[in-house]
């Protein structure tokens, strides 16, 4: 069976590649199936340091695959169910699979973004976007409410307001756009993606491991602790830091003038 999605590994850094280009790479079963088995696999491969996602073609991802969609709608109720409930629950995983990423999950947007593909990107710790690259909901336009988390991320990214309205009214925004609300972190020329994601993955690559870790997880649970519930939280994770070996090396990199070199694991 031919791969829908394209692995390629260097220097440390995974790349994904949604290679369905013809259907705008949009999300079909088994292109769920294929995300969720490759991150995975990458989550417990101790070469690999982070990890980008990215799209053949003029898209990113152009949300979940309407076709199959459409089929299922000719079925009985429990089978229109089962067959639609199964994509969207694969889709849930793997956004599930992004927040429990003890790496960095990067997205490198390269063209067209909408549906699934926009709640991709939020889920992701940082997004690098070509300047090409559009993003919209397209949730409302088929009459659906949104997956894939984006209830819950876009309104932590754009702020609440914003959100509603990208969520609302499906409305077509530039990468500049999406700077500027804060869903992207970077917008490059285009011919200049490639490369700028290598050297944004190759910085957090060469981050401590534990250290990200603890960080990604204090910032994703922030909002269900009250402030002194959260000022605990910070200790526990830093004493955790405090005992690896990462932070002997970075203390003797500052004392000794040079850039510290992590490893993974602690004592």
């Amino acid at each position: 069976m031919t791969a829908l999605i394209r692995l390629a590994a260097e220097n440390g850094i995974a790349t994904l590649t949604f290679d369905r280009p013809d259907a705008l790479n949009a999300l079909n079963e088994a292109m769920a199936l294929e995300l969720n088995a490759k991150l995975a696999r990458l989550a417990h491969h101790d070469d690999i340091r982070a990890i980008v996602l990215t799209g053949a073609g003029t898209a990113f991802m152009a949300g979940g695959d309407l076709r199959s969609m459409r089929a299922a709608l000719d079925e009985k109720p429990a089978v229109r169910d089962r067959a639609i409930g199964k994509l969207v629950r694969l889709a849930q995983t793997a956004v599930e699979a992004i927040a429990a990423s003890r790496k960095p999950v990067i997205a490198s947007v390269n063209g067209a973004v909408a549906g699934f593909g926009l709640s991709l990107v939020a889920a992701c710790d940082l997004a690098i976007a070509a300047q090409r690259a559009t993003f919209t909901s397209a949730y409302g336009r088929i009459g659906t409410s949104p997956d894939g988390g984006a209830t819950y991320t876009l309104p932590r990214a754009l702020g609440a307001r914003q959100a509603a309205q990208w969520l609302y009214l499906d409305e077509r925004h530039s990468a500049d756009e999406a700077l500027r609300a804060g869903l992207v972190n970077w917008v490059v020329p285009d011919d200049q993606l490639a490369d700028q994601t290598r050297s944004l993955l190759e910085r957090m690559g060469a981050l401590s491991s534990d250290a990200f870790a603890q960080t990604k997880d204090l910032l994703l649970h922030a909002p269900q602790r009250n402030f002194a519930e959260h000022l605990y939280a910070e200790q526990r994770s830093f004493l955790q830091c405090a005992a690896s070996d990462d932070f002997r090396e970075g203390i003797d990199a500052f004392f000794e003038r040079r850039p510290a070199v992590f490893g993974s694991g602690a004592r």
